[in-house]
């Protein structure tokens, strides 16, 4: 149990003295100073942002009491609380949970999803399986790699690589809403290509400019057979029958002719991936564009073995997919909703510096290949990363939930091994995104142990990065989550090569310096 476990009852025993008019939610934390918490713990009763001032006693039962207003996620979780539950069905960064809270108005409300409403039965749960015979092995070698990071240079890489495809393009990703990536992939696939993809179909990001579905009839009528299309076995699919993943198809992986693979933080949608190109055709509105979009880290690996074997787990997903009436013939299936705009907020005004893509093409290296669900890989694999940083450990995630639940005591495990590594006195720098603010959960990370003099905040983050002691870098799709590290389909690399981490290193300090901040008013 956490520090402020004792906070539950008195919340409860004064709970009615706490209701007041225009109070939507009242949960344990910390006082704030500064805009930032304290270590100091406090009642948190948290206002309508449309509320008058609410007079309340300063302190209960010797805690004191912290009033603070809605967020624009907070806000919207309270007006609109049955599509927000749709929405964060999905998009576990707008999860709550955080502690146990009472919330005035809607804690009565029975919120219909597609389990709990009239004559709906749930959807049976398939085991997860991995391909026969392939295992997740690491590979060693001179390996050419091409390090990149977004806004930076994601397009323009990206872009490169779908139209270097001579024959297949095979993959596995989450978001596919934008236009201009779109255009390249129906370009890169012309003529006698094969495209095979199993895509989620999550709720549209604001910066969307078709949805999935689109995407996909957009492909079929421009490739006709040579593509091969099937929707992720995700729970809250209206197209799938029978699900795998609990809440995300989430990973971010494309393998080019068996040779090449394209692995990434970042979605092909225009927040990740925004077209953009201040190296090859830089443009006064550079600076505006990266303050709107998203940190994203990519990696391009030259490997035939790694290839080979990523391939195969998206062939099998695919597969897996198609028997459970997931395939094409049911593509015309709409997202649950929009994620409103307000919740996107942009980068504070700073000067960007932008970072070439890095190629490394004649140094020896170890890539290890980190895949969820897949047990006994992405946990032990991280947890040994993070224990081996003897001097710096630099973690850039989107969010961290901590979770005090059995089944997700091996991600609590990686958490520990962070907050032991800040309590040897390792230069741990923790940066997360505006996502961390809401709902509780800045307070619930320092309730875990983490403290928050290493942790600043940065807006539009959605990296899932580490780098430990200059020399290791890891980077891919795990959101840190009990889900996102156990549950869903998600990817990653742990690259072993000095460069290669010296160089997101690089990136990291950047914002670290630059554009995060330690304030939740961003």
């Amino acid at each position: 149990m956490n520090e402020l476990s004792q906070l539950v009852p008195i919340i409860e025993a004064h709970a009615q003295e706490l209701k007041k008019p225009g109070v939507i939610s009242i949960r344990p934390g910390y006082r704030m100073q500064e805009g930032w918490p304290t270590k100091e713990p406090a009642i948190v009763v948290v206002t309508s942002q449309d509320a008058a001032p609410v007079a309340l006693p300063p302190e209960l039962d010797g805690v004191k009491i912290e009033v603070r207003k809605a967020t624009n996620i907070e806000q919207y979780r309270h007006t609109n609380p049955g599509m927000f539950a749709k929405l964060a069905d999905q998009r576990p960064e707008l999860r709550g949970g955080a502690f146990p809270e009472i919330d005035p108005v809607a804690e009565d409300v029975e919120e219909e999803t597609e389990e709990t409403s009239e004559g709906a039965r749930p959807k049976p749960q398939i085991p997860y399986t991995a391909p026969n015979g392939v295992p997740l092995s690491e590979v060693s070698g001179t390996i050419p790699i091409l390090c990149h990071a977004s806004p930076d240079a994601g397009w323009p890489t990206l872009k490169e690589f779908l139209a270097k495809t001579r024959k297949t393009l095979t993959v596995g990703l989450y978001d596919f809403t934008s236009e201009h990536i779109l255009q390249a992939v129906e370009k890169g696939l012309a003529g006698n290509k094969t495209l095979r993809i199993t895509l989620d179909n999550p709720p549209l990001n604001p910066s969307h400019d078709q949805s999935d579905s689109d995407s996909l009839k957009a492909l079929h009528e421009e490739l006709g057979d040579s593509l091969q299309a099937a929707w992720a076995l995700v729970r809250s699919n209206k197209a799938i029958q029978r699900w795998i993943y609990p809440s995300a198809y989430h990973i971010k992986v494309a393998v080019r002719d068996s040779e090449f693979v394209w692995l990434s933080s970042g979605n092909w949608n225009n927040s990740n991936q925004p077209a953009m190109d201040p190296f090859g055709d830089p443009s006064s509105t550079d600076q505006q564009t990266a303050r709107k979009s998203d940190r994203d880290w990519h990696v391009i690996i030259q490997h035939k073995g790694l290839a080979s074997t990523l391939e195969a787990y998206l062939n099998h997903d695919y597969e897996v997919a198609l028997s459970a009436e997931g395939g094409a013939e049911t593509m015309a299936v709409e997202p649950v909703g929009e994620i409103p705009s307000d919740f996107e907020v942009e980068a504070r005004p700073a000067q960007w510096q932008f970072f070439e893509p890095l190629p490394i093409n004649t140094e020896s290296m170890t890539i290890t290949p980190l895949l969820t669900p897949d047990p006994g890989i992405y946990q032990p694999k991280m947890l040994e990363l993070l224990n081996s940083a003897k001097k710096t450990l630099f973690i850039q995630l989107q969010y961290i939930h901590p979770s005090d639940k059995q089944a997700d005591a091996d991600f609590t495990a990686l958490i520990d091994a962070v907050v032991k590594k800040i309590k040897e006195g390792v230069d741990v720098r923790i940066i997360l995104s505006q996502y961390q603010t809401s709902q509780g959960w800045l307070d619930r990370l320092q309730a875990a142990g983490i403290d928050l003099d290493v942790v600043k905040i940065q807006n539009g983050v959605h990296n899932k990065g580490f780098v430990a002691d200059s020399s290791v870098v890891a980077l891919g799709s795990e959101n840190w989550s009990g889900d996102g590290v156990l549950r869903n389909r998600d990817a990653s690399v742990i690259i072993n090569n000095p460069t290669a981490a010296q160089y997101y290193e690089k990136i990291f300090l950047h914002d670290w310096k630059n554009i995060a901040r330690q304030s939740v008013n961003q």
